[in-house]
């Protein structure tokens, strides 16, 4: 970042200094009171080392329109496969420079840096990406970035900017990988996702960290007129993590989507923090979400509809269902609603329930392994999610990465 232009430069200074200005998380905050700020390490980075435990193998590049990979935030050379005219597909660092009429009017206008996660990020992110899909282009194989750890900087923090411009499609993965790690390794994530007028974007977040790490990640996506907005956000690994999406619907007739799937086991702690806001009429949004938890694991799931006045019209839906897979397991689930304008249609619906042992026994009765009988529940019960992901190699690999996690 050494080469960004001076008005980048001038942000990431303003965001140190609000990093500095902003009060100590403490945890008495109410909404912190589920996952201490000091496990996610946000009073700042502090660079160590973390012994690794095995190595990460990413799948082939196959199947996709380009790749960018880092690791512990060097770039590895960017692998541009079949990207059609007017797509760019680029460092963020380097977009700064290279496409600022692009970048600079939407860096951090929707994840900016007046709290102190937004800050963290704002002043240390070193593994950015920047995708932008010019009008009325439709990608049919999906972009993909790749963040790994090692534990040899102690802290990996990423940025992702993708912008879809009127009556484009696009499908964006970000994986988040590591080998386990004996020690804390902190991370931190922040997207921006713009959708202009009938525009399309699938964006799946796949957070696979191995044991160690720490990851506090922020979404924030804005859908225009018509336009489809969907973020898919997907966390299996790391000790202590938080997801914070925030769906907006900018534009009449837009339709936002945050859908999720979590499996906790052992003493993992995933807290996810899911709000739709409406700020157009004549709108539809869905909040899904569904976790399953094993050993002494624990989950949060907040969910919140925002209808401000000046929104009527809105058709918005909130649902967040657990599966309890073992005696010591716990998920909280919290669903609310801030309706604030007449003629719309919302509900919410929040569930913590316990695998059917008649389910198991029928299947057992029918000469299927135990395991094996609980894999087909926790299958069955994500095929929901599942079904979402339009890029079938990863949803193969998620449902096989879920499927392992049963014991």
């Amino acid at each position: 970042m050494a080469d960004a232009p001076a008005w980048a430069a001038e942000a990431r200074t303003t965001a140190t200094a609000n990093l500095d200005a902003l009060p100590v998380l403490t945890g008495m905050e109410e909404e912190w009171r589920f996952t201490p700020p000091a496990d996610l390490a946000m009073t700042g980075p502090e660079p160590s080392g973390a012994g690794a435990t095995g190595s990460v193998a990413l799948p082939a590049t196959e199947g996709r329109s380009a790749r960018l990979a880092f690791t512990d935030g060097v770039p590895a050379p960017a692998e541009i496969i079949d990207l059609p005219d007017g797509v760019i597909v680029s460092e963020l660092g380097q977009a700064l420079i290279d496409h600022e009429h692009l970048v600079r009017p939407r860096l951090y206008s929707l994840a900016g840096f007046d709290d102190r996660p937004g800050a963290l990020n704002a002043a240390h992110w070193d593994a950015g990406t920047f995708v932008y899909v010019p009008r009325g282009v439709h990608l049919t194989l999906p972009v993909e970035t790749v963040l790994t750890a090692t534990g040899a900087t102690g802290r990996v923090f990423g940025r992702t900017l993708i912008i879809v411009e009127e009556g484009a499609k696009a499908t964006v993965v970000d994986r988040y990988v590591s080998p386990d790690l004996d020690g804390p390794v902190q991370a931190s994530s922040v997207v921006e996702m713009f959708v202009a007028e009938g525009g399309e974007l699938e964006h799946v977040s796949y957070i696979g960290w191995g044991s160690g790490m720490r990851h506090h990640a922020t979404i924030r996506a804005s859908a225009g007129k018509d336009a489809r907005a969907r973020s898919v956000n997907v966390t299996l690994g790391g000790d202590v993590v938080r997801v914070e999406p925030t769906m907006y619907c900018h534009g009449s007739g837009s339709d936002a989507r945050a859908l999720g799937m979590y499996f906790a086991t052992g003493n993992q702690h995933f807290e996810h923090r899911v709000v739709s806001r409406h700020e157009a009429p004549q709108a539809y949004s869905n909040l899904l979400y569904k976790g399953a938890i094993q050993d002494t694991a624990h989950t949060v799931f907040f969910g919140n509809l925002v209808v401000p006045p000046g929104a009527p019209g809105t058709d918005a839906y909130q649902t967040n269902r657990n599966l309890i897979l073992t005696e010591g397991a716990r998920a909280d689930t919290i669903p609310f609603l801030e309706i604030e304008t007449a003629e719309v249609k919302c509900s919410h619906a929040g569930a913590v329930g316990r695998v059917d042992d008649e389910q198991v026994f029928y299947l057992m009765s029918r000469g299927v392994p135990e395991l094996e009988a609980k894999h087909l529940i926790v299958y069955g019960f994500f095929q929901e999610v599942l079904d979402q992901i339009s890029f079938g190699e990863l949803r193969d690999e998620l449902a096989a990465a879920a499927r392992a996690k049963v014991r």
